[in-house]
């Protein structure tokens, strides 16, 4: 007979495997070089271009999201805890910073700018937040 996969094991082999090559992944992943030029390649970014056509043409994440429910998202956040997510996020405290640098800079040059504030929320809209939209979307898109 030949052997079948045992899904009433799956959850517990996979926490007792996962918690068993933590070690190994931190490791390994604290230590690796190449993985930034790897994954900024030239055939990395076609490789992601080919997949996501198929994942767009063939409406992969709308399927996707057709498999699971609020309740199944509100599981895992409570499975986390409200620590779950503001642990990790503390950690990340630093990359933030760096990522969002350049971006101020732009925020204060358009801020200093504009012209002064109105009593019309449609014109302060106008010429105060579009200014900045607009900045922000140039800085993001390069140009």
């Amino acid at each position: 007979m030949p052997k079948t996969i045992k899904l009433s094991e799956l959850a517990d082999n996979y926490k007792a495997g996962v918690a068993a090559k933590s070690t190994k992944w931190f490791n390994h992943a604290s230590t690796a070089t190449g993985v930034i030029a790897a994954g900024s390649s030239e055939s990395a970014e076609k490789n992601y271009s080919d997949h996501m056509q198929i994942v767009l043409q063939n409406k992969l994440r709308q399927k996707g999201l057709g498999k699971v429910s609020d309740s199944d998202y509100q599981a895992g956040v409570r499975a986390a805890g409200a620590s779950g997510y503001s642990t990790g996020a503390q950690k990340k405290a630093d990359k933030l910073v760096k990522k969002f640098t350049p971006y101020a800079a732009t925020i204060d040059s358009t801020v200093a700018s504009l012209p002064a504030k109105t009593a019309d929320a449609a014109t302060n809209v106008a010429n105060r937040v579009t200014p900045i939209a607009v900045a922000l979307q140039k800085q993001k898109r390069g140009a």
